[in-house]
């Protein structure tokens, strides 16, 4: 009965380390602060508070059937490990064209069977352990639909980790970048730009 009990407390250890540690591989699904998702500060906390931020460079207009290039990057003065997740949605929250990898090694591409949805974000290698204080970014693609659409929003969370291999004393940076109904102009919102960054500011 002891060694029945001894087994199953190391059971219960071994998933306790195993939830505490962060997602060095890539993130779950679903992490990217889009309608109806979470963020990565789901498991690390400390969303949107540090003096770091996520940015991602794109192209400031498009027409269908383009494929364009995003680079994307995450900041955190004194952190040492890298990472993110995004997510592109129409404006009825569907998910709209093709994410694709051409950085393999660097970065990944996962479906949601549920929504549909895709999901680029980060492999092991493309965590760049060790490198302080700015992420060297990561490059994905995305393709157009050929016929027209409406207003395309890419959603993204990204980690800034201090490389301990758990979750904690980590720092989560969420932003949107918005192509309007006519894909002519985008707009990278800012921290305060964004819903979240206007309730901290009632706040502050």
């Amino acid at each position: 009965m002891r060694t029945a009990a001894a087994i199953l407390a190391a059971i219960i250890v071994v998933g306790a380390v195993g939830a505490a540690r962060g997602f060095s591989g890539g993130p779950p699904n679903a992490r990217t602060g889009a309608p109806g998702e979470g963020t990565c500060a789901d498991c690390h906390g400390n969303l949107n508070v540090g003096d770091g931020r996520i940015t991602v460079a794109a192209p400031s207009t498009f027409a269908p059937g383009d494929t364009i290039s995003l680079f994307v990057k995450v900041s955190q003065p004194g952190q040492m490990r890298w990472g993110f997740e995004l997510t592109v949605l129409d404006d009825a929250d569907g998910p709209v064209g093709d994410l694709i990898i051409v950085e393999p090694t660097r970065t990944q591409l996962s479906v949601d069977v549920g929504t549909g949805r895709q999901y680029a974000k980060h492999t092991s290698v493309g965590t760049d352990l060790g490198t302080p204080d700015e992420s060297p970014g990561w490059t994905i693609d995305w393709a157009s639909p050929d016929a027209p659409l409406g207003a395309v929003t890419f959603y993204i969370a990204g980690s800034a980790a201090n490389g301990n291999g758990f979750s904690t004393g980590d720092f989560i940076y969420t932003n949107v970048l918005m192509y309007g109904d006519d894909q002519t102009s985008a707009d990278e919102l800012t921290d305060f730009e964004t819903t979240w960054g206007r309730v901290k500011a009632l706040f502050r």
